[in-house]
């Protein structure tokens, strides 16, 4: 089972978007949790964002799910990366992703709904794919190619490339 988890607040059709193609990619079923509120912690007030892997900590671990995916509507960042979309630990079997990035409106552009739900949803596969121990991929229409940008997003697919699949229909 994979556990969505609205950190903050979130527009619950985010998660009405995600669910089916989710529980599609990878053959789980998904279940809402209730939102939690980010702590003091992971706020970093230099930058004016979250620092993912302190996020990522905050998920508590759910005994009967087998994953957790948490979504934030702010912007995150990792440790020598200015931003970042999405982090996942493997370990842990725990990912989040950032929403501010991937919509239009962030830089000024006009508002793209769909487009925003398309990038939505190949970051949360991408992070999600991780806690399953895929790497990244050198396929470019593969959802584990790495996205320095949201050029890089919008080129791959959600879906995963027929090597991933295979080592993801392993595990």
């Amino acid at each position: 089972m994979i556990t969505l988890v609205p950190i903050g607040e979130v527009e619950k059709s985010v998660f009405e978007n995600l669910r089916r193609p989710l529980a599609e990619a990878f053959g789980q079923r998904t279940k809402m949790e209730e939102s939690i509120t980010p702590t003091q912690a992971s706020w970093d007030k230099r930058c004016s964002q979250y620092l993912a892997p302190v996020l990522l900590t905050e998920l508590s671990p759910l005994s009967i799910s087998d994953r957790i995916l948490g979504v934030v509507d702010a912007d995150i960042f990792a440790p020598e990366l200015n931003f970042v979309f999405g982090q996942a630990d493997v370990t842990r079997r725990r990912a989040i992703i950032s929403l501010q990035r991937l919509r239009q409106e962030f830089y000024n552009l006009p508002k793209k709904e769909n487009l925003f739900q398309e990038r939505t949803l190949k970051e949360a596969v991408h992070e999600l794919g991780h806690t399953y121990g895929l790497e990244h991929c050198s396929n470019p229409a593969c959802v584990m190619r790495f996205s320095n940008s949201l050029r890089d997003t919008d080129i791959k697919g959600w879906n995963f490339c027929s090597i991933c699949q295979r080592k993801i229909s392993k595990k």
